[in-house]
């Protein structure tokens, strides 16, 4: 069978459903394919443009959550955006740390977090919208990164195993309706001291910016 990216990527998806991403190195997946590491960057670039093709890969399942793109919609849309990319990452290991990865090399690679803007409530300017998206994916990337973490300690034995209710789905959409009300009250709040700065008044340190009103 000849080499192809399509298979580097099935193969990588293989090892790191089994084994996680720190057994994902190109040696490895060329070994695992049987061909020499060389013949990998035939197809990708590098370890990095792997992961990307990784990340898409574990966020293809999520749904396009809007009708129309550019048309922002209400909390609940936004809710299951967040819940849908959550189950993306919990269904392979280290499927957080991947995308993290993904995310930091190229921010607007992945279209299901690139989305996220879109569901976000209509009542924030299309700036608020893109730092809330940003926003959003944080918390999304770092709760599950977290739980996986967690769940890997587990099983090494390091930590408790007692039931815990700090993973659960009830605790993560907690976290994301607490962003979705903080996201609505900061777009009707009205300017703060940093939106009016000017670059002077930027490098002053904020206690002195207190004292000086």
């Amino acid at each position: 069978m000849a080499l192809s990216r399509e298979h580097i990527v099935d193969a990588a998806m293989t090892i790191l459903r089994s084994y996680g991403l720190a057994s994902l190195s190109m040696r490895n997946l060329a070994k695992n394919l049987g061909v020499q590491p060389g013949a990998l960057y035939w197809h990708v670039k590098s370890k990095q443009d792997l992961l990307v093709l990784l990340a898409d890969r574990i966020l293809a399942t999520t749904p396009a959550w809007t009708d129309q793109v550019g048309a922002r919609s209400d909390r609940a849309d936004a809710r299951q955006a967040a819940l849908d990319i959550r189950t993306a990452l919990t269904s392979v290991k280290d499927g957080a740390e991947v995308v993290s990865v993904a995310q930091a090399l190229n921010p607007r690679q992945l279209a299901p977090l690139q989305r996220l803007r879109d569901t976000l409530p209509s009542n924030l300017t299309l700036r608020q919208a893109e730092w809330g998206a940003r926003a959003l994916t944080h918390y999304i990337l770092g709760a599950v990164a977290e739980e996986q973490t967690h769940a890997e300690l587990i099983l090494a034995g390091v930590a408790a195993s007692e039931e815990s209710t700090a993973y659960t789905t009830e605790a993560f959409i907690f976290g994301v309706d607490a962003f979705l009300r903080g996201l609505g009250a900061a777009a009707s709040a009205p300017c703060t001291v940093i939106d009016l700065a000017t670059e002077d008044q930027r490098a002053v340190p904020r206690k002195q910016l207190h004292a000086d009103s």
